[in-house]
């Protein structure tokens, strides 16, 4: 609730400098080219007391709490909270096929009790492993599905989500709990990525604009629990919406390591949304991964113009009658959670369809000059607005749409379609009208 009211006011964004109880920012302040292990950036988004947790409510000593990296600590909670909003007791699950997939890379809790020099103990191993990040709640919960956490950096709980419904295809989950964790405990992230000019001093990622100079870091905690519609129909879930379908691919060899293709992610939309079986023109609104860089927006706009000018060809729609994507990024709001980016850009969608509102897009005054609009289906959300409702020309409601890009900064790239929950079936595939 709290992270809806701040994406639809749109006032000010969840970004602030790093709290005293990470690091004291003014002790690595600097020019990172006139000292060692400087940087200038000194913002990011914060969760609040990341160390606060009841270790009695999950049969855990107090001790192994202790050794237990936050990430594990705040996922566990909220892996529970996402099972009892689906509308089942936690219970109800223990002994089901259930998986789990998380997105998890950072080891800054390891790094800290080194720096530190805290003494290390036999729980010390489990309570920074990600692998125990995912089992754990396995274990907690006795769930007998996969259990896995997902390191491909941006697009980690996207690739997730995607592993985990290919799990249910195939039979080895029956549903899942997908998300994605990040905690940021040292600067050693600010002082890496600042160098190689990826993050934003002034802390504002000014997505698609034309001063966009870099994104800003931040942290969170995300899931979602996805099982069969049929299925999730059938035990009375609270659904928020249908996914429609998931692709995932890589760019290959590049220019460099971490220079996105804008060839395959043009692909992978195709793929994503030629697996939907949906009318293009039904699509309302996409999640970006709009990181806030001079390079990598431009090149995110070339492969949506690219793939939504194919899909109109394919579905011979014609021309575009006028724009009706909206185009923005939560990133503007909370930072770039990197792991669980792609985890937040979902629940935001989903609060999306629930309020019938497409929150704007934050800093955003002028379009970057190497992005142009004209006679696409694209507009900025520069200010929170009414999602429509497309009809078709029967006058009957469809579904909203959406998408959520998420792409890793090693050329993992993931997309997902979303579709809002309508308990009456609706054909995916119709003469529609425009927008009213």
């Amino acid at each position: 609730d709290e992270y809806w009211e701040k994406l639809k006011n749109a006032k000010n964004n969840m970004i602030t400098l790093v709290p005293e109880d990470r690091w004291k920012w003014e002790d690595y302040y600097g020019d990172p080219f006139d000292g060692k292990n400087k940087t200038k950036i000194k913002w990011g988004g914060f969760m609040r007391e990341i160390d606060k947790f009841d270790p009695s409510f999950w049969g855990i000593s107090p001790r192994e709490a202790a050794m237990m990296d936050p990430q594990q600590r705040i996922f566990l909670e909220t892996v529970w909270k996402t099972i009892e909003d689906s509308g089942h007791k936690v219970s109800e699950l223990s002994g089901t096929k259930t998986g789990i997939f998380v997105g998890a890379a950072t080891k800054d809790y390891i790094d800290l009790m080194g720096s530190l020099e805290v003494e290390l103990d036999g729980y010390s191993g489990t309570g920074t492993s990600h692998a125990v990040l995912a089992n754990r709640v396995s274990y907690m919960l006795n769930l007998h599905g996969p259990s896995a956490p997902l390191d491909t950096a941006c697009s980690s709980s996207l690739v997730a989500l995607h592993r985990a419904i290919e799990s249910i295809h195939t039979g080895s989950s029956d549903m899942a709990i997908v998300g994605g964790v990040q905690v940021i405990l040292t600067p050693a992230g600010h002082i890496s990525f600042g160098a190689a000019g990826m993050l934003s001093e002034d802390g504002k990622c000014k997505t698609f604009d034309e001063r966009a100079n870099g994104y800003v870091r931040g942290e969170g905690s995300g899931a979602i629990f996805i099982k069969p519609l049929w299925k999730a129909e059938e035990d009375g879930d609270h659904i928020y919406a249908v996914i429609k379908s998931t692709a995932e691919n890589h760019g290959g060899k590049v220019t460099v390591l971490t220079a996105p293709n804008p060839s395959k992610q043009a692909e992978l939309l195709i793929e994503a949304y030629e697996k939907a079986e949906i009318d293009p023109r039904t699509v309302g609104y996409i999640e970006c991964h709009g990181t806030g860089t001079s390079l990598g927006d431009p090149i995110e706009i070339q492969a949506l113009k690219k793939a939504f000018s194919e899909l109109y060809k394919r579905h011979d729609k014609g021309a575009i009658v006028k724009p009706h994507i909206g185009l923005t990024s939560a990133k503007t709001n909370i930072g770039h959670l990197e792991t669980a980016a792609g985890i937040a850009g979902v629940l935001k969608v989903l609060l999306s369809i629930k309020h019938k509102q497409i929150p704007a897009l934050l800093h955003f005054q002028n379009i970057n000059p190497y992005i142009k609009l004209e006679n696409t289906p694209f507009y900025i959300v520069d200010k929170t607005q009414h999602w429509e409702t497309t009809y078709t020309n029967d006058g009957s409601p469809l579904p909203r749409r959406a998408g959520v890009s998420s792409f890793g900064f090693g050329g993992a790239n993931v997309h997902i379609v979303l579709e809002e929950y309508l308990a009456t079936e609706i054909p995916s595939v119709i003469n529609v009208k425009e927008p009213c």
